[in-house]
């Protein structure tokens, strides 16, 4: 999320009286599907059948999710968040793609207030309310 996004939900949040709650989801990018074959060679570590007489560098292996690292992994992980978020009757904001927004009878939502949703797809932590960002 970029600065800007971050300024206009606080922004939101001042305007609306809403909290602001910090929750990170753990190992966020391995949830993302690959949208492309990517082979990488294998690791060290990983065994190879015994009876290969092949050299290590001979092989490689096929990855099915997104890795830290690869340059595509962030837009997997929004890719991935983003159909779940959908899914939920969130729609994305047209001024900030990263901004997820509900509107109900009894208002609207952002993100925060699906917490519980979330955590039954990825593994999450609660960092309670927010009460500082760095750099703002």
């Amino acid at each position: 999320m970029d600065a800007i996004t971050f300024r206009y939900l606080i922004s939101l949040a001042i305007s609306e009286k809403l909290d602001m709650l910090l929750m990170d989801v753990v190992t966020a990018y391995l949830y993302g599907e690959l949208d492309a074959n990517i082979d990488m060679k294998v690791p060290e570590g990983l065994k190879l059948a015994e009876s290969n007489t092949k050299s290590r560098n001979m092989y490689s292996i096929k990855l099915r999710r997104s890795l830290y690292g690869l340059k595509q992994s962030g837009q997997m992980w929004y890719n991935r968040l983003s159909e779940y978020l959908i899914k939920e009757g969130y729609i994305n904001d047209p001024i900030c793609p990263c901004v997820f927004i509900k509107k109900s009878n009894s208002g609207f939502a952002i993100i925060i207030k699906i917490a519980e949703y979330l955590k039954c797809e990825f593994e999450m932590k609660d960092l309670g309310k927010t009460k500082y960002w760095l750099g703002l």
